[in-house]
């Protein structure tokens, strides 16, 4: 498989697994439900997994893509710079909930444990959705702000560079208005 195809198909993996992982901790702490923790301590260890195939695909991808005139190595080199970080938050905190949930499976688990997962969950949500950011901008040039928007008159923007033409004449003609 193409390492492009495959980073573009796994890297959803880790960052929705993170927000769901979050999510989920918030919902458990909030209504106290130990099973519901368990399950988003589950999601940030399948984040963890997750995040390895993504950062072997994407070291790969990154020397297919770099020879493209489409894309600037400087924002290649941004997402990568924030990538790094994510992937290894995502390791740390995958690994403290695996040990969580093995060393706490038939006991409940302390309120340290849980703030120490909730603040980790925190930390890896707000990296992966950094890099998911910066990875999108090498890929969507409209994020990279480079695109004009419709008020400075972007294609298909009526007032955009053909300006008025047709609007005022259709009112003017009673056209497009319910008694017309």
């Amino acid at each position: 498989m193409n390492p492009v195809l495959a980073h573009l198909a796994l890297n959803h993996l880790p960052v929705l697994g993170a927000v769901f992982g979050l999510g989920l901790l918030v919902f458990a702490l909030a209504a106290r439900r130990d099973e519901t923790l368990r399950i988003g301590l589950f999601f940030l260890v399948l984040t963890a997994v997750a995040s390895w195939p993504v950062s072997l695909s994407g070291e790969k991808a990154e020397e297919i893509v770099e020879e493209s005139a489409d894309v600037s190595r400087e924002v290649i080199h941004e997402h990568e710079e924030a990538a790094e970080p994510a992937a290894w938050a995502a390791y740390a905190v995958g690994v403290v909930a695996l040990v969580g949930l093995v060393a706490f499976r038939t006991r409940p688990m302390p309120g340290w444990f849980k703030g120490l997962s909730l603040v980790g969950a925190v930390a890896v949500s707000g990296l992966m959705l950094q890099a998911a950011n910066l990875g999108g901008k090498i890929a969507h040039e409209e994020l990279r702000g480079s695109v004009p928007t419709v008020e400075e008159g972007a294609v298909g923007d009526e007032r955009g560079a053909g300006g008025d033409e047709g609007g005022d004449e259709a009112e003017e003609s009673g056209e497009g208005t319910e008694g017309g």
